[in-house]
């Protein structure tokens, strides 16, 4: 895409994992982790297709399928300590960070809808010095619906007194560029620091 055309919106709302930052191998390898514990193993491949879910719908998705997780808060808590124990160590996708720093430069409102537990996405975003910049945060603990759903994004434009159609969604994960389009969102996709496609949705 043009990336003249990111101007014409009021909004810029961005996933956090895997989108503004590279914490997906260190959540995938967290999750292999915890399941080993448990005594059984997964494809990371799925952690990935999974990306945008919260914990506890990766958790149960897992216990469904008759892996023995037992509690899956205790399960789920576990994961986390686990991929906080290594958070110093992820880093910002610089392309991606730049656009939204830029956007902020020029007016634009920005937003993070995110998947992941509010203690680790204020974390991160102080670290890597963007929490300066975030005009509204929506996280896993602010929504009851989880991606595909498209409450994180409908509550991210709301916190910035905007209509979706104001708003243009950054996403990598598949479950969040669909919660995107079910939210009438258009969505920038965006893959290891690059933008791969503009989706817009069609509009009368």
């Amino acid at each position: 895409m043009n990336l003249e055309e990111i101007k014409k919106y009021k909004g810029l709302i961005f996933d956090l994992d895997g989108t503004l930052t590279d914490s997906m191998p260190f959540h995938a390898k967290a999750w292999r982790q915890v399941a080993n514990e448990h005594g059984f193993d997964i494809d990371e491949s799925q952690i990935y297709a999974m990306g945008g879910a919260s914990s506890y719908d990766i958790a149960n998705f897992y216990k469904d399928k008759g892996n023995p997780v037992g509690d899956v808060n205790s399960f789920v808590k576990r994961k986390i300590e686990i991929y906080t124990a290594n958070i110093d160590k992820v880093e910002l996708f610089n392309h991606i960070a730049t656009i939204l720093k830029n956007a902020k430069s020029r007016g634009q409102k920005i937003a993070i809808g995110t998947g992941t537990r509010i203690s680790n996405a204020t974390y991160i975003l102080k670290a890597k010095g963007l929490d300066t910049y975030i005009d509204a945060l929506v996280t896993a603990d602010d929504v009851k619906e989880h991606k595909p759903d498209p409450a994180t994004f409908l509550e991210a434009a709301k916190r910035l007194n905007l209509a979706p159609q104001e708003c243009v969604i950054f996403e990598d994960g598949q479950l969040g560029i669909e919660a995107a389009r079910n939210g009438s969102f258009d969505c920038i996709e965006v893959n290891n620091d690059r933008i791969v496609h503009y989706h817009q949705i069609k509009r009368d």
